[in-house]
């Protein structure tokens, strides 16, 4: 099986959610099918949390046959699903490095969410990107 890039994953990614036109709709998809399976609290370490984020995002990753493996959690269920859509576009991934993803901006969610939230998730992806750098 071939392994995708995160442009890849990305493009299939905004394929799947702009099929809904509205965004409030859109939004609440993602959430839903972004969630993942989280991280158990006996689980959750300091050293995994996000630092920048209001609410805590945990997010923590190894390399599993030449793949980026994620995994994440947050307090917030609109956050957790969110860091769940930047995480789908680096999962699985072999190289992530040097990728900055458009996908919140391209499904217009910038226009929906707080300047707070945004720079959260911004941290979120500099989170993956040091985990990537790391492994």
């Amino acid at each position: 099986m071939d392994v995708l890039s995160p442009a890849a994953k990305e493009r299939a990614l905004l394929e799947d959610f702009l099929l809904l036109p509205d965004p409030q709709e859109r939004l609440a998809l993602i959430v839903e099918a972004c969630a993942g399976l989280g991280i158990p609290p006996g689980e959750r370490r300091e050293e995994d949390v996000v630092a920048g984020c209001v609410s805590r995002v945990w997010v923590r990753g190894g390399m599993e046959g030449g793949r980026l493996r994620l995994e994440w959690e947050a307090e917030s269920p609109l956050v957790r699903g969110l860091a769940g859509l930047l995480c789908r576009v680096y999962e699985g991934a072999g190289e992530v490095q040097g990728y900055r993803s458009g996908i919140l901006r391209a499904l217009g969610l910038d226009r929906q969410l707080s300047p707070t939230r945004w720079r959260g998730l911004e941290a979120v992806e500099a989170r993956i990107g040091e985990l990537a750098g790391r492994l």
